[in-house]
């Protein structure tokens, strides 16, 4: 599998490292070093994607990147939540999200869950805080790696100019199956994050991502847009938080921010 990685990667910056000798975190003045945890899944979808496009990997991401440009980050939630709300049991107009603005996408989106805790808005209480901080600890280690890794030895790290470290889920895409969305939504919506809070992609597996957050959301108003902002994108980031409101406050105290999806 990682021979097969290490092909469909060839026009890229990448380094093969022994899971015994890597050193976390990854950092390196002026570039982004991402984990690269190998997968069947990735390394499949990186096989059909370069075979039915009949390029090099750098060609297709030259060519997704102008999507990438071209979407406003509203439009990108919309189709986020749109492939979302296809299934959902709701009226055709309650579906319809074309035009409208963020909060409208979010209410729609919001509709599936309607009447569940974990919409609550609200702010935590003191010791509610206290145990959002005490449960708030990095998913970045060689144990985690370990686990995530499969029949192989190694990880690949992928090296990106700055300022370019929201290409990343197009160089190794991963996505477009059951709720996770597609490598160039994912790519938009790191360019967004990456632009209001300095936010670089640390890792991925075949079903998740972990990134850094360069500042924080000042106020809880930002921070709560913020975590809506994720629950389109990830619904699963509320299983370890009670509420919305919850999630907002672990948003403007920690900087890991990830996401896997089902």
């Amino acid at each position: 599998m990682i021979e097969e990685l290490v092909d469909s990667f060839a026009s890229c910056d990448i380094e093969v490292v022994a899971v015994e000798e890597l050193s976390l975190p990854l950092t390196q003045e002026g570039k982004h070093r991402i984990l690269v945890v190998p997968s069947y899944n990735i390394a499949e979808m990186l096989e059909e994607i370069l075979e039915e496009e009949e390029k090099s990997l750098a060609e297709v991401v030259d060519r997704e990147l102008k999507e990438v440009h071209s979407l406003s980050i509203v439009d990108t939630f919309r189709r986020i939540a749109e492939s979302i709300l296809v299934d959902a049991d709701l009226p055709l107009e309650q579906k319809n999200l074309e035009g409208k603005s963020f909060e409208d996408i979010y209410a729609a989106y919001a509709l599936v869950w309607e009447g569940h805790e974990m919409l609550n808005e609200k702010m935590a209480v003191r010791e509610e805080k206290i145990k959002i901080e005490t449960e708030a600890t990095s998913v970045l280690t060689t144990e985690w790696v370990r686990e995530k890794i499969e029949a192989a030895d190694d990880v690949i790290i992928l090296t990106l100019p700055a300022g370019s470290g929201y290409e990343a889920p197009l160089w190794v895409p991963m996505g477009g199956y059951n709720e996770c969305p597609l490598p160039v939504y994912q790519a938009a919506v790191f360019k967004h994050w990456e632009e209001q809070y300095h936010v670089t992609p640390l890792a991925v597996t075949q079903d998740k991502w972990v990134l850094q957050a360069g500042t924080r959301p000042l106020t809880y108003e930002a921070a709560l847009r913020l975590s809506k902002e994720h629950f389109i994108f990830c619904q699963y980031v509320l299983e370890r938080f009670d509420t919305l409101g919850h999630y907002a406050d672990y948003l403007m105290e920690n900087n890991e921010w990830d996401f896997w999806w089902d």
